[in-house]
């Protein structure tokens, strides 16, 4: 009589278990990147919640690593990403990008627009612009790849992703 009410208790959770795996995945939602717009240096760029502009991009190679620094004019408009407003959730979304390899997101130190270093943690809506921002990747990383480097700025508008890219050669 036990082992029918054990197995019996089995079968109910085993059927609500796949009803809810049912329910909860009946929907599902890709917020992944839906296209890769590619911008130039200088190029004013309107994206939903952020004005930015990429004064410049410096790569240089050295011989363990690669390395780029990035200037950018960053205008908040209300940008909201993974949990984060304003400028520290734009810097969070930013890349040194290496396709079909790996991507590496900003150092922690940013030089803000009067030549003083501040942690990417600390940033607001009032630090002073442009933002010289540093980023590190492998040099063998670098060197085995198929499409040229990039830096990369993902924008969310709600649906998805928008990837801002400004080709590095």
């Amino acid at each position: 009589m036990k082992r029918k009410v054990w197995l019996a208790a089995a079968i109910v959770l085993c059927v609500l278990a796949g009803l809810r795996y049912w329910q909860v995945n009946a929907n599902p939602v890709c917020c992944g990147v839906d296209k890769e717009i590619f911008v130039k240096k200088g190029q004013e760029v309107h994206a939903p919640g952020i004005d930015f502009k990429i004064l410049s991009a410096k790569m240089v190679k050295g011989k363990e690593n690669v390395y780029l620094t990035v200037k950018v004019d960053l205008k908040d408009r209300g940008y909201y990403a993974d949990g984060k407003h304003g400028i520290i959730a734009v810097v969070n979304n930013m890349y040194f990008n290496m396709p079909y390899s790996i991507s590496n997101s900003s150092n922690n130190v940013a030089i803000d627009g009067r030549g003083h270093k501040i942690s990417t943690w600390n940033l607001t809506n009032k630090t002073p612009q442009p933002l010289t921002l540093t980023f590190t990747n492998l040099r063998d990383w670098y060197d085995t790849e198929n499409a040229p480097a990039r830096f990369s700025f993902l924008v969310g508008d709600g649906n998805g992703y928008k990837k801002y890219s400004l080709l590095l050669e």
